[in-house]
């Protein structure tokens, strides 16, 4: 009796191991663990902005349902990089300019064939993650922006890249009052888009 309750438990902790592994595997599909190779120095004015500001969190995207608060941080990050780019433009500012212009579908998500055609704008939306497609994007002066998971594990959240310094990028977060680094989010990248104005 004793042996197959041993038995029982033995198997029982490899099916929580094996099914914790499915899990982080299913987790990370998808993404790219990125190190910076180069070192890209941060301006020391470098705006931050949060998608939660009172100014604009309860204003919607679009016609959707969802708010700068709940789902703007990859309208912040465009708002932030064109501040940084030369002109300022808020993230609620910028975003009324989107619903204006029809640049998201009925769930709130960027349209990004629309903002190629929106006039000042150019996007560069890359089709895999690679540090040199981010160092490209750096060297031109521009600041990429990556889709990461919150705090490396959770939900999908966008982050702009600033600059890198020892081997780690410097991002600025829509939720946070600080810089942070693609540390906080385990260097994990889904997906890089760059955006700046003419």
């Amino acid at each position: 009796m004793k042996k197959k309750s041993i038995i029982t438990i033995v198997l029982l902790i490899c099916c929580l191991l094996l099914g914790c592994t499915g899990l982080l595997v299913f987790h990370l599909r998808g993404s790219v663990k990125i190190l910076a190779t180069n070192n890209y120095m941060v301006n020391e004015h470098v705006v931050l902005y949060r998608q939660d500001s009172s100014e604009w969190a309860n204003d919607y995207l679009g016609t959707s349902t969802y708010t700068m608060k709940s789902s703007g941080c990859l309208v912040t990050c465009i708002a932030v990089a064109i501040s940084n780019d030369g002109r300022n433009i808020t993230p609620g500012e910028l975003n009324q300019l989107f619903s204006k212009e029809n640049m998201y579908d009925t769930e709130g998500n960027l349209q990004w064939e629309r903002l190629k055609n929106l006039e000042n704008f150019s996007v560069q939306v890359y089709n895999g993650v690679s540090a040199e497609d981010i160092s490209s994007c750096l060297e031109e002066g521009h600041f990429p922006i990556v889709r990461v998971r919150m705090k490396g594990w959770g939900s999908f959240h966008y982050v702009l890249i600033v600059g890198s310094e020892n081997g780690d990028y410097i991002c600025v977060d829509p939720l946070e009052d600080e810089l942070t680094t693609l540390s906080d989010y385990n260097n994990r990248i889904y997906a890089i888009r760059c955006v700046w104005e003419e």
